[in-house]
């Protein structure tokens, strides 16, 4: 992981802090400026340029470093979950190829070479004549035919069923064509789960960032408050149990540093681990800039957008149709089937020519049968019963999805609302805690106030650069939230 060192300009008692670079990729306090909520809410803060703030953030940056639309393609070409979706549009696609096959008449070709047994062929024909000049007698003829021990076949066979055609076979492959249009719909759907979940883990890499370098920053200020207070002690301005205090401020401090490496490291692992690679990423995402691409549409335009277009529901109402058409595919089981039937024979011998003689001979036969099987009838019964019992389930869980989008999506626009008025107040916020600290550090030097007064400024401070760092992140993974909510990728 690629270190860099980061500055951040406060403005307490004119000091410049230059925050040196932690072992563990610190980065600077981040104070965040946030243009989006500006832009859509005309707040008065879209007059301020470019404060500390937006200075801060912009430190965190590393050009040239990971950014989260490359996380989201990396994680998307490399994921399991989406790799397993895939597979269901294979599965619908060799449905469809045997649904297909039953449409069409079924080709039976067959090639045979058979030994067979001898038989005595001999036989005696017997009769009787009347000849003018020879009188009535009888005659006894014996007669010995071939008997071939050996048959060298071909056979080709044309069946076409009417009912497994159209009643069942028809149905069937509208329903394939359906279920491959619903597996196109869930790898969609996989796939905006996936950048959803990549975006999170990367603002979570960002979060971690940005939480070591506000760690390192109180780290910093505790040491400098050490300082002076050791020299306020030194030279009796101060009590000792000013000092201890702030010595105790110093030991939090390193420990809460600790602990924002350990962050760190585990979020850095975490995304290492969903792009599959042991590149160590850097903050490549300018968190200064503004988000754009925030839809402006009002909630219930959002729902209906939402109902029209989530990959999920449409992938589940194409299941419902297909469910349909397996269930009239089933129906038609229950019915008698008619077939047609030709068939050729080309054959040395041909067991249909008397006498049997060692040639090839071409024979040929065709007819109509008409069978029932009152098994496969109660079979067909049983089978539309189960269908039946899943379109209905489907239809369930059509509605079941509409009334979680109806909530995803109601999450996510005020989501989005209460992220830009959270971008708002905690840069307020902020201003307010610095010009607090400030003050405090004045009161301090001035012997009006404790250090135990100042340390509480300093917390004010440093929860208040918290707050806007997870206002700047807050905002981008409700944008996130909100895009998937109406089907969008994040």
């Amino acid at each position: 992981m690629a270190s860099h060192r980061f500055s951040v300009f406060f403005g307490v008692a004119s000091v410049f802090l230059g925050l040196k670079t932690a072992p563990v990729h610190a980065q600077a306090p981040p104070e965040v400026a946030s243009e989006t909520a500006r832009q859509m809410q005309g707040s008065p803060l879209a007059e301020q340029k470019d404060d500390a703030a937006a200075e801060a953030l912009r430190s965190l940056y590393v050009p040239g470093g990971l950014t989260s639309t490359q996380a989201v393609t990396q994680i998307a070409a490399t994921s399991p979950d989406l790799d397993r979706a895939k597979t269901l549009l294979l599965d619908a696609k060799g449905g469809a190829m045997q649904a297909m096959s039953a449409l069409v008449p079924r080709l039976e070709l067959l090639g045979r070479y058979s030994r067979l047994s001898p038989v005595d062929n001999s036989t005696t024909f017997e009769g009787e004549f009347d000849i003018p000049g020879l009188g009535v007698g009888t005659f006894s003829i014996p007669v010995d035919f071939p008997a071939l021990t050996q048959q060298i076949a071909s056979d080709a066979t044309l069946i076409y069923s009417f009912t497994n055609s159209l009643a069942e076979a028809l149905p069937a492959y509208r329903a394939a064509k359906k279920n491959k249009i619903s597996a196109a719909y869930q790898i969609e759907a996989e796939r905006n789960n996936v950048a959803f979940a990549a975006r999170q883990a990367y603002y979570e890499f960002a979060r971690a960032e940005a939480g070591l370098g506000v760690a390192n920053f109180a780290l910093e200020a505790a040491v400098s408050q050490r300082k002076e207070t050791e020299a306020l002690v030194e030279a009796g301005s101060a009590a000792r149990v000013d000092l201890m205090r702030v010595q105790a401020q110093e030991e939090a401090a390193k420990v809460a540093v600790e602990r924002a490496k350990f962050g760190l490291q585990v979020a850095t692992r975490s995304l290492q681990a969903l792009m599959h690679t042991e590149e160590l990423p850097t903050l490549g995402e300018d968190l200064s800039e503004p988000v754009g691409g925030v839809p402006t549409e009002p909630e219930s335009a959002l729902k209906e957008r939402a109902f029209r277009e989530r990959p999920d529901l449409r992938a589940l109402r194409a299941y419902v149709e297909a469910s349909k058409h397996q269930l009239r595919s089933a129906i038609g089981g229950k019915l008698p089937d008619l077939l047609i039937r030709g068939s050729a024979q080309y054959s040395n011998p041909n067991l249909r020519v008397f006498p049997q003689q060692e040639r090839f001979a071409a024979t040929w036969e065709a007819g109509a049968v008409i069978r029932w099987a009152p098994n496969d009838t109660v079979r067909a019964q049983g089978r539309s019963k189960q269908l039946q019992a899943e379109l209905e389930r489907a239809h369930a869980d059509v509605d079941q999805l509409e009334i979680a989008i109806r909530v995803e999506v109601a999450e996510g626009y005020h989501g989005m609302l209460a992220a830009r008025s959270a971008m708002d107040s905690a840069r307020l916020g902020l201003s307010a805690a610095r010009e607090g600290y400030r003050v405090t550090r004045e009161q301090l030097q001035a012997g009006i106030v404790n250090t135990t007064t100042l340390l509480q400024a300093q917390s004010e401070l440093i929860r208040a650069q918290v707050d806007v760092v997870e206002s700047a992140i807050g905002l981008r993974i409700a944008k996130a939230t909100l895009l998937r909510a109406i089907g969008e990728t994040p």
